[in-house]
């Protein structure tokens, strides 16, 4: 008997696949991606202290209400004011020993720790640093607590996502008397600044998936953006750092917050490198800019 001849596939369900693939990819594109921004990157704090530049330090292991140890340093102080440092995403308190050192050499305290969920802090899932404002008043309260130090004379810097945490926790913390923010990022998608190409706003969309998919993963939601709280830090000293071309996202960003925060406020940009890369290519204006803006801050105010 003569088999029926197979029906030939016309460009519709090849049009389909393709599709169906694409969609599939896309699916596969976000999961990786809230697994990736969420997964705890935990490891061994090598091979640089300190110590290494000739500071004394103290080992310190402060533990968060949410049950979260944080593992970090201290450099003591020695003119009463400290300065509280905390580093980007994938990344530890080495990424901002540097700043950390330029501060120490001023004499200020220093306390440099990892966040939770890197380096060697508890290996918690991560919420693009959206709770980790409660572990910065860890911190502030505990340097509240040291006699090296007074009280009314705490900062606070970050770098990257610790930027956007550091913003964050100076407009809800009464304890940070001066915040300083290295290339700050998104706290959700209210903070992208306006929009200028077809491409953006792709991944303005895209960013809204993740930011949903990390509240879906972490059970936590996104906090306020940062435009809409950054006002809240005046009076208090606002210094904020952008690396690139004026026409980059980062400066751009950076540029948003300015616009909306009060005075007294700073911003400067370093357009001949990328995002963290001021203190590698002006080392000495780096430090200076930012030891000036401390000394202004916390030692010289009434």
């Amino acid at each position: 008997m003569e088999k029926p001849a197979r029906r030939k596939r016309g460009c519709r369900y090849w049009l389909n696949l393709g599709l169906f693939g694409l969609a599939v990819l896309w699916v596969g594109y976000f999961v990786v991606a809230i697994y990736s921004v969420t997964a705890p990157v935990s490891q061994e704090i090598c091979c640089a202290t300190p110590a290494d530049e000739g500071f004394d330090y103290e080992a310190v292991t402060l533990t968060s209400p949410l049950d979260v140890t944080l593992s970090g340093w201290y450099i003591p102080s020695k003119n009463g004011a400290a300065v509280i440092l905390l580093h980007g995403y994938d990344a530890t308190r080495l990424s901002v020993l540097p700043q950390a050192l330029m501060l120490a050499e001023a004499g200020y305290g220093v306390l440099l720790y990892d966040m939770r969920g890197h380096g060697g802090s508890s290996p918690v899932v991560r919420s693009y640093g959206w709770v980790d404002v409660v572990d910065v008043e860890t911190a502030v309260t505990w340097l509240q607590s040291r006699d090296d130090i007074d009280p009314d004379r705490i900062g606070i810097y970050g770098f990257s996502l610790g930027g956007q945490v550091a913003l964050r926790a100076a407009a809800e913390l009464d304890g940070i008397q001066a915040v300083a923010a290295d290339g700050p990022g998104l706290a959700n998608n209210d903070d992208t600044p306006p929009l200028q190409s077809a491409i953006e706003y792709v991944f303005r969309f895209g960013n809204g998936i993740v930011f949903k998919g990390v509240e879906w993963r972490t059970g936590f939601s996104q906090p306020e953006a940062i435009i809409d709280t950054i006002a809240g830090i005046a009076p208090r000293p606002l210094f904020l750092i952008a690396s690139g071309e004026t026409e980059e996202m980062e400066p751009r960003i950076v540029q948003f917050y300015y616009d909306h925060a009060q005075e007294p406020k700073t911003i400067w940009f370093i357009p001949e490198t990328g995002h963290g890369g001021g203190p590698k290519v002006r080392p000495e204006e780096y430090a200076a800019r930012l030891v000036s803006f401390y000394d202004v801050s916390l030692l010289l105010r009434e």
